[in-house]
């Protein structure tokens, strides 16, 4: 009776110790499939900041040149519209932003108007409202990416 006792402890002592080891094996994995997962999170984000930087980069470049009259000649017209051009091509990049895609299509429609019609405002009065639409669609564009950085995810 006394062996079978102790066999019976040995069995359990062999019992504990591979439900150990399962569980220590399954926290293995599971903690490098979740470490893996954040890595991935954070290189995607990290990705994602860099396209807002360069966005506003770009933004803020074309608005800086409209309003300081640096689209005078013609070959600082093409870069503005080169610019502008790439402003339109970033709007379906982040349609995933509604709030972005929605100023940035703003910022390019203002943009677009004051290029095509500078130096041919009849008054001081569209020339000032064109300089305005510029500046609000900008104002409107960095409050948006403002607004979309501070609901970034905080656990990377």
């Amino acid at each position: 009776m006394e062996q079978l006792l102790i066999a019976l402890k040995d069995y359990a002592a062999i019992i504990v110790a591979c439900v150990a080891a399962v569980v220590s094996i399954v926290n293995l994995f599971w903690s490098a499939h979740l470490n893996e997962g954040r890595e991935r999170r954070k290189v995607l984000w990290e990705r994602e900041l860099n396209r807002f930087s360069e966005l506003e980069d770009t933004a803020g470049r074309l608005v800086e040149d409209l309003l300081s009259y640096n689209i005078r000649s013609d070959e600082e017209r093409a870069a503005a519209r080169k610019k502008l051009q790439l402003l339109r091509a970033a709007t379906g990049r982040f349609l995933r932003y509604p709030s972005i895609a929605s100023a940035l299509r703003d910022v390019a429609h203002s943009a677009g108007r004051y290029i095509s019609q500078d130096m041919k405002h009849e008054t001081k009065a569209e020339f000032e409202e064109a300089r305005n639409d510029v500046t609000t669609s900008f104002a409107k564009l960095i409050a948006a990416i403002d607004e979309t950085l501070k609901s970034a995810p905080r656990r990377l």
